[in-house]
């Protein structure tokens, strides 16, 4: 029976706990992580900042800026993700809530690959034809002054795969509350996405465009702060 009664205090020690983070006038901070359907082995992080307008009811922004740089002796290849949105959320009860999102995205990434070109101009060094920029190589011209043009050539280049997209999320989430400023947040939503998208055909190895629409659905977790 004294199990019973002290669990049954925890408990109810955690509730209070749990509706004092949602006052009117408390700041949220956090960063969340979520693996969707697409890719379960990609983790993406999202920091946000909240206000609580009203009791249980908080609004605030998503921004997410992120660039990594690999310096190669001949070329260089940058990652960069960009996001910048809103947010609101809405305590149904003291722990459980519904999260609703508007964000503007783009990520690059970058690759050095072959890719096939129409209509090159030949260099050529020691006598044989090479890629046009080719160190050491000069340009190719016929014996009547005319450059060397081959119809499709493939040549090693930087190559950009690129997404751009409008996302909007409908969310559920739970705040678990662990020494009273932080909690952790296990959620799902869905992800309703519009956009473009550019990919390496790597078959082909051509550059191509194509529309981004779809829905998506995403698990992860928050870790937040409340003060």
């Amino acid at each position: 029976m004294k199990k019973i009664i002290l669990s049954l205090a925890a408990v109810l020690a955690f509730t209070l706990t749990s509706d004092a983070q949602t006052r009117k006038g408390t700041v949220l901070l956090g960063a969340g992580s979520q693996f969707s359907e697409q890719n379960i082995n990609t983790l993406a992080i999202t920091p946000k900042v909240g206000y609580f307008v009203q009791d249980g009811i908080a609004i605030g922004a998503l921004v997410n800026f992120q660039n990594d740089n690999t310096d190669k002796s001949a070329y260089e290849l940058n990652d960069n993700t960009a996001e910048i949105g809103v947010f609101g959320r809405y305590y149904v009860s003291n722990n459980l809530f519904t999260e609703v999102s508007l964000s503007s995205k783009s990520v690059s990434n970058e690759d050095f690959k072959g890719v096939m070109t129409d209509n090159v101009h030949i260099w050529t060094l020691n006598g044989e034809l090479v890629a046009p920029g080719t160190t050491g190589a000069v340009p190719a011209y016929n014996a009547d002054l005319t450059p060397v043009i081959v119809d499709q050539y493939e040549i090693d280049q930087v190559v950009e795969e690129a997404t751009k997209s409008l996302n909007f999320n409908l969310g559920l989430g739970y705040t678990i509350v662990w020494r009273e400023h932080f909690a952790v947040e296990p959620f799902m939503n869905l992800t309703f996405m519009n956009g473009e998208k550019k990919e390496y055909d790597a078959t082909n190895k051509l550059i191509e465009n194509h529309d981004l629409k779809g829905t998506h659905f995403n698990l992860g977790v928050n870790f937040s702060l409340f003060f």
